[in-house]
């Protein structure tokens, strides 16, 4: 091999490695610092997971990357840090570190002629059509049994797959589950910092009073950048993203609330859900794993690979899971190192203030008229306390039903209880009883006895009109 071939090897294994590496130490975000309030921010500081020798399955290497997954971490970091949502990278699905370019949308999203529907429509065919480029370059790659005769960006491909030793390896990687599209997190990622201040004092105390380790509450730099409006395609909602069938196990879900959306619940449920998980799996890696693909799914694999590691799981036997799940734990691990050495990848760093709030247990259905005489009619602040109450209650088509509770701010937690124990039955519940019968709703219920539908709601604030039973009470309202 001559000289220059072989500074030209070396020059294209450096530019591969430089493509994810690009970038300065540390970054900031005007767009995002914007929205950031500084007379509700604090100071930030790094996290102290110092002092939990009694944690549940805990030692100083719990939460240490494992042997065999230091690339995964790697991706995970990069996305996090280096590239934001106007970016993003194309890559291999099952060799995460094997990146084939960057793709930037900026120039689209800064186009003011275009609209959202238009750039969204634009950003699709930009990727569509660099995948396309990609899988060319690696079909004609797969006719070389050599790099002779290579050169630019086909000789960089060629040592991309330098220490993959699969068949066909480079048409194996064209399929479609190979060739995948991440979008960047960093501002995201940096947002999801500022809003973590809100609750993670609480958060702390809630997994230390459990026994868990208290990186645990980390998760949901993963699940959704602590984003309490955060809803997923497939119905996962809030910070700790469960989904319907989840949070019914450990959170009230009815017609007046979803506490899947209330952070503090929210949390002492995935809190009692990861400790289930350990306990079944016995290993934090498979635990917070099982968060995300299910303890069973989990469990179904050790026992059909016999193998408790986490590394084998995801990378040998790597076609058992999908990539979410797949890369759950690598993702989580690069969410605490990337917080923890936050003022090494971000500029400006801020926590919000904490909401200091108070919980009420309701013994009365309330209004949403009540609710807000005590946020001084302030919707957006009613809302920001509770997110957990549903819209029909801030649409005041029902209220917000007895059992359930209301958080308000600290300061007034003792005026609102005596303002609660003042109230009387309203004359709204003032009226009789009715069973229902076989093929009523609730609409023909509401014409029947010559009220409005929407009155009967708000008196049964707790009913699901869609899952009306036969013989089910229903409270009738006085004309």
């Amino acid at each position: 091999m001559t000289v220059i071939k072989s500074f030209t090897i070396i020059l294209v294994s450096f530019l591969s490695m430089q493509l994810v590496q690009a970038g300065s130490t540390t970054v900031s975000f005007p767009d995002v610092l914007e929205e950031i309030d500084l007379e509700k921010a604090r100071k930030w500081h790094p996290p102290n997971f110092k002092n939990q020798e009694d944690a549940l399955g805990y030692d100083i290497s719990t939460f240490s990357v494992p042997p065999g997954m230091e690339e995964r971490v790697s991706f995970w970091i990069d996305i996090y840090t280096k590239f934001n949502t106007n970016q993003g990278l194309l890559h291999d699905s099952r060799y995460v570190n094997l990146v084939y370019e960057v793709v930037d949308f900026t120039s689209i999203m800064t186009n003011e002629n275009y609209s959202k529907r238009e750039k969204q429509k634009l950003r699709r065919k930009m990727v569509k059509e660099a995948k396309n480029k990609i899988k060319q370059r690696l079909t004609n790659l797969q006719k070389y049994s050599s790099p002779a005769g290579l050169d630019d960006e086909d000789l960089r491909y060629w040592y991309l797959f330098k220490n993959i030793k699969e068949h066909n390896r480079f048409k194996k990687a064209t399929h479609r589950s190979r060739l995948r599209f991440q979008l960047g997190q960093s501002n995201r990622f940096y947002k999801g910092i500022y809003l973590s201040g809100l609750y993670l004092e609480k958060m702390e105390k809630i997994f230390k009073d459990s026994g868990l380790p208290v990186e645990l509450t980390r998760l949901p730099f993963v699940e959704s950048s602590f984003n309490y409006k955060a809803r997923s395609k497939v119905g996962a909602s809030g910070i700790w993203q469960f989904m319907r069938y989840t949070g019914k196990r450990f959170l009230k879900m009815n017609v007046s609330v979803d506490e899947r959306n209330d952070p503090i619940r929210a949390t002492e449920a995935a809190a009692r859900m990861l400790k289930a998980n350990y306990k079944r799996l016995d290993s934090w890696p498979l635990a917070v794993t099982g968060y995300n693909h299910g303890p069973s799914g989990v469990r179904r694999l050790v026992n059909k690979f016999k193998t408790r590691s986490i590394a084998e799981l995801v990378n040998a036997r790597r076609g058992s899971f999908g990539f979410a799940s797949a890369n759950f734990y690598a993702s989580f691990l690069a969410a605490i190192t990337v917080e923890k050495n936050a003022k090494n990848f971000y500029e400006k760093i801020y926590w919000k203030k904490p909401q200091l709030s108070k919980e009420i247990k309701l013994t009365k259905n309330i209004s949403k008229k009540e609710i807000l005489k005590w946020f001084n009619n302030d919707h957006d602040l009613a809302k920001t306390f509770n997110p957990h109450i549903k819209r029909v209650v801030w649409r005041d088509q029902v209220r917000l039903g007895k059992k359930n509770f209301l958080r308000v701010p600290e300061d007034i937690h003792q005026q609102v209880l005596a303002d609660l124990s003042k109230l009387k039955k309203m004359n709204l519940f003032q009226g009789k009883s009715y069973k229902v019968s076989n093929g009523d709703t609730l609409s023909s219920i509401a014409y029947n006895f010559g009220v409005s539908l929407r009155r009967l709601r708000s008196a049964n604030a707790n009913l699901n009109p869609r899952r009306l039973r036969i013989g089910q009470k229903i409270f009738i309202p006085r004309k």
